[in-house]
């Protein structure tokens, strides 16, 4: 393997990188496989494994470079131990698109399968099932190109990591194959269909775009703490647990007419335990004439859920939501939850990010003044079948509700790729989407993508913004059927594993 090919399989690590850490980017990751793809030719599939293994330490080098911090104020090892579990987050990340270009060029020797449909049809399942602590689509790099999100309300998600990786292959043909684009009947029939998703895109926005002018603002407020991690659910200096600093930000907000106020991910873990601290909230909230949503760690017994609940105006308890999809090695430690005796010990070592979280069992909905509150905690924005289910059987004046605390990362890009995936979740549901993370950046995503509202990092603050939500509202394609459209990719994929399987058995004869 010779070192140009290396620093081609680099470069393309590069260019899926940045867009990821800046998403002004984003037109890079259209063209991101291309140097790697060049690498490859006349390769072997351990060649391409090794050239894709390279593409990925790069990939997840630079654009989840945030690992270094999260351990660090995770767990505060030494030096050498951060660098050692750093390493082995990214050399573990890197395995998908490692895996991804094995299984591609094996594929491509076995089968007389064109690139265009092979190569989309695998990088779209690996991005989509390949088992990561932190999912992350190709399609999040892309939440500033509105006219490519709009047609995620069909496919989600999926779709567009398809789309993404046939442009590809289409400028694979076309630059560095010396393929005439106006000789190739393949690839033109093929660019069809990245021209027709961009025509569709347009003409959503601009259809969205007019009927949201006619729908009824309601004026929500959101509260950004901006406490440090290890300080989540400990009152603040000059304030207690009963009158917490988010319910001093959150009057203000009600004076200002917000119906609704939200706090972030910040562990008020005190209304779930103290029935003191419970009635002086709800006191609050009738007083305010202000509903309030927060979240905090509940004990039910022996099992701890990580909940959110939601404070009436009238002063009582008017919803209850309990986390569905917890984080692994943060809430839930996989294997280990076999043994618990071996588990305790090792959240002892391991410090205070690490508990064991039991899963709820159903999404909520919360009514408030009219409007009706889908909550969502923490990474739960990053499953978009999740997310789908709970806004499944929409009704009129909808809001998607996600509340964070990304502390943990530091100064890092991570909160904002955290965010980006938010936008996703709101166009593939059509859904206005309220951000709230403890430490920003918070935003105000509307059902085409664009942010009405986006706070800045690391500052403690209060907003309102007036939120326009729909009278009348259906559900989408994609909220319909969260796994149709993956799971036509499958049934491809089972077609072309046959056509493999049936094209080697003859040369297993032979021998």
């Amino acid at each position: 393997m010779r070192w140009r090919h290396v620093g081609l399989a680099a470069l393309s690590g590069l260019f899926l990188a940045l867009p990821f850490n800046d998403s002004s980017l984003f037109l890079l990751t259209w063209a991101g496989f291309v140097p790697l793809l060049v690498a490859m030719e006349h390769k072997t599939p351990a060649q391409s494994y090794r050239l894709g293994l390279i593409c990925g330490l790069v990939l997840y080098g630079v654009g989840a470079n945030w690992v270094v911090t999260f351990v660090e104020q995770l767990w505060s090892p030494p030096w050498p131990v951060t660098v050692l579990l750093s390493l082995l987050f990214w050399l573990y990340s890197a395995q998908l698109p490692a895996l991804l270009m094995l299984a591609f060029q094996w594929l491509r020797q076995r089968i007389g399968w064109s690139d265009l449909l092979l190569f989309p049809l695998l990088a779209t399942l690996f991005f989509a099932h390949f088992p990561m602590l932190f999912q992350a689509q190709l399609g999040e790099s892309q939440s500033d190109f509105l006219v490519a999100l709009q047609p995620l309300a069909l496919t989600g998600v999926y779709g567009l990591d398809m789309l993404i990786a046939l442009v590809n292959i289409l400028l694979l043909r076309w630059l560095h194959q010396s393929t005439a684009p106006w000789r190739d009947r393949v690839g033109l029939l093929a660019s069809l269909l990245p021209l027709a998703w961009m025509g569709y895109g347009v003409f959503e926005l601009h259809h969205w775009e007019q009927r949201m002018a006619s729908w009824t603002p309601q004026r929500v407020g959101l509260v950004q703490t901006n406490t440090p991690a290890e300080s989540s659910g400990k009152p603040q200096p000059g304030h207690t647990l009963s009158q917490p600093r988010a319910l001093a930000l959150s009057r203000e907000l009600a004076r200002d007419g917000a119906r609704l106020v939200v706090w972030p991910e910040t562990g008020f873990d005190a209304y779930f335990s103290r029935s003191r601290v419970a009635s002086a909230l709800q006191q609050a909230a009738m007083e305010m004439n202000a509903a309030l949503l927060l979240q905090g760690m509940e004990t039910v017994g022996t099992d701890q859920f990580n909940s959110a609940a939601l404070l009436a105006s009238e002063g009582r308890e008017a919803g209850h939501y309990r986390k569905i999809q917890r984080v692994a090695f943060g809430e839930y430690l996989p294997l280990l939850e076999r043994f618990p005796q071996t588990g305790s010990r090792v959240r002892e070592q391991l410090g205070g990010f690490f508990s064991r979280v039991s899963p709820g069992d159903a999404p909520a909905r919360f009514a408030s003044h009219g409007m009706e509150l889908l909550p969502l905690i923490c990474y739960e924005a990053l499953f978009p079948a999740l997310v789908a289910n709970a806004a499944r059987g929409g009704k009129a004046q909808e809001l998607l509700v996600v509340l964070s605390n990304n502390a943990w990362f530091g100064a890092s890009q991570q909160p904002f790729q955290h965010l980006n995936a938010s936008v996703l979740r709101a166009v593939e549901n059509r859904r206005p989407l309220l951000h709230v993370i403890n430490n920003g950046p918070s935003a105000v995503i509307l059902p085409t993508g664009q942010r009405l509202l986006e706070t800045r990092y690391g500052e403690e603050a209060a907003y309102w913004v007036d939120i326009p939500l729909p009278s009348r509202l259906g559900d989408s394609v994609f909220t319909r059927h969260p796994h149709g459209f993956i799971g036509l990719l499958y049934l491809l994929l089972l077609a072309a594993l046959v056509s493999g399987f049936r094209a080697t058995r003859p040369l297993a004869l032979s021998r």
